[in-house]
């Protein structure tokens, strides 16, 4: 499977697609350009359409844009907490960090490093752990303070991530919710 180079690339194929006719008839001729030119599954493809042309109108490929380009960039939440106070002047703390990086050429990678330590007069311990994925990620044609963007990890794996846009009509916003936790631009 293939990406698009830019969302510029992806924004001139959404426009031939609804030159080919809005609603189902430019979603169909996309849905093919994806399996024939960039090598998408079928399922794939579907989800893919059905996101950035849900509704195929003339204005799709321009909302697609303004929402791409508000999300590019890298998104960082950190966050620490006590678990417990284990007594003799012990402690058990938690950290977290989540990071989010959405590429112009419409790939994300996605990164989460916890970490929880023990601490005491006696010793102390350090259990950290991390989990990363990458794939496409896919901007949709409508607006609103929340959108919702398709993520299809490895290119076939779909589900959808809720961005919460927190009430900001900037063009590049400086801080969003993603699946309800609040993010800052890094």
């Amino acid at each position: 499977m293939y990406t698009f180079t830019s969302i510029a690339a992806l924004c001139r194929l959404l426009e031939q697609a609804y030159h080919a006719g809005p609603g189902e008839t430019g979603r169909t001729k996309f849905v093919d350009a994806l399996k024939k030119t960039f090598e998408f599954g079928d399922r794939a493809a579907h989800l893919y359409a059905g996101t950035v042309l849900g509704s195929n109108s003339d204005n799709s490929a321009i909302i697609v844009r303004t929402n791409a380009e508000r999300l590019i960039g890298t998104w960082r939440a950190t966050g620490a907490s006590s678990l417990a106070d284990i007594g003799y002047g012990g402690n058990a703390l938690s950290s977290r960090m989540e990071e989010w990086n959405f590429a112009d050429d419409l790939t994300y990678t996605y990164r989460l490093e916890k970490q929880i330590s023990l601490m005491s007069p006696y010793g102390s311990m350090v259990r950290p752990s991390s989990t990363s994925e990458g794939g496409l990620w896919v901007p949709p044609d409508r607006t609103g303070p929340q959108i919702n963007i398709l993520l299809l990890r490895d290119g076939t794996d779909g589900r959808k991530a809720m961005v919460d846009w927190l009430g900001s009509d900037d063009d590049r916003p400086m801080q969003c919710l993603i699946n309800g936790t609040r993010f800052l631009r890094f």
